[in-house]
Order: C-alpha cells, then structure tokens, then sequence
C-alpha cells in the first residue's frame, strides 16, 4: 500500500530515513502488509516479554539494503539470514539491519527507477557484541540456556544489530528513492 506524502506515518519514515540520507529524494513509501508475519512478529514479542520476566522488549525501527530479486520474497516470507547474510557476517550469521539508512544504502540495487530500502520493526531486545562464529546469540548467563536476542558491533553505541531469529523481525515499509 503507497502511503500518501501528507500523513504523519509517511513524515515519521522520511524523517528516519533523511537523518543520514539528505542528498536522497524520496519518490514513495509503500506499508508492507503481511498479516500472517505480523502475527508471527506479535507473538514472538510476547514470548519474548514472558521469558524476560514480563519486561517490554527493545523494539527498533532499523534499515536493510537487498537486491530488488529478494524484495518480493522478504515481503512475503520475511528476511532469511541464509540469503540476507551474503553480504558479509563479521558481527554473526544472521540478518543484519542498520540504524542508519546511509549504512544500508551500500547494499540497494540501482534499477532505472532508483533503490529501494526496507525499513523493519526488529525485537532486538538483550544485544552483546557479535562474532563472525555465532550462529545464533551467546548464552546469557552460563547457569540458564537464556540467550541474548540479537548482537551488535557496538554494545555501548550500536549502529546495526544481527538477528538470528526472524520471527523478530518485520519488514513494515519499502522505501523507493534516488539521488537528487
């Protein structure tokens, strides 16, 4: 669904997505809506509440660049490391999201009509610094099989978070933009 330019929902996405992308122009916002892996991204945020003793879960709005191929199956199936993870997996082997859409941009395909960028909700919850070994988050605590929920290469400043479970991921818009 194309979001109208005049909406706070579209201002809110072009404001996240200018903060380090200010020589782009924005041509449309389109909202993604796959309720089954809304669903599925709703539930896992509640398991993820109750394992984390009722506490909200981290909950961020973060960038991923891909080519326009892989686009209509992230819409449909949701982002799979096994394929997002192609780019490099210095922090794990996962689906790597940026904070900011400058980082991402590295990775959108240039068609005729310009690049494309997704903006994703992402539970990244617990994070701890990632290793290009993990497969999945490190344990916790070494008495409890609790794990952390994501990694990043920062854990004081995090500029882009691994996740390894994509049910803790939403692909909710898809930017389409180009240089102006």
């Amino acid at each position: 669904v194309v979001i109208s330019n005049t909406t706070s929902e579209y201002n809110e996405i072009k404001q996240l997505f200018h903060q380090t992308m200010k020589n782009y122009s924005i041509l449309k916002i389109q909202r993604i809506q796959n309720p089954s892996l809304w669903k599925v991204f709703q539930w896992q945020k509640e398991k993820m509440k109750r394992e984390n003793g009722g506490k909200e879960v981290q909950e961020k709005r973060l960038f991923h660049g891909t080519d326009v191929i892989s686009m209509e199956t992230i819409c449909s199936q949701n982002f799979d490391w096994r394929i997002c993870g192609s780019n490099g997996t210095n922090y794990g082997k996962g689906s790597y999201f940026a904070r900011d859409a400058r980082y991402s941009h590295a990775y959108c395909q240039a068609t005729l009509q310009g690049h494309f960028m997704f903006v994703a909700r992402v539970l990244v919850g617990d994070y701890v610094k990632g290793n290009a070994a993990y497969v999945r988050p490190p344990l916790k605590c070494a008495d409890k099989l609790w794990l952390y929920d994501s990694c990043v290469d920062d854990e004081l400043n995090p500029s882009f978070f691994v996740v390894f479970e994509k049910h803790q991921i939403y692909p909710e818009y898809i930017i389409e933009y180009k240089e102006e």
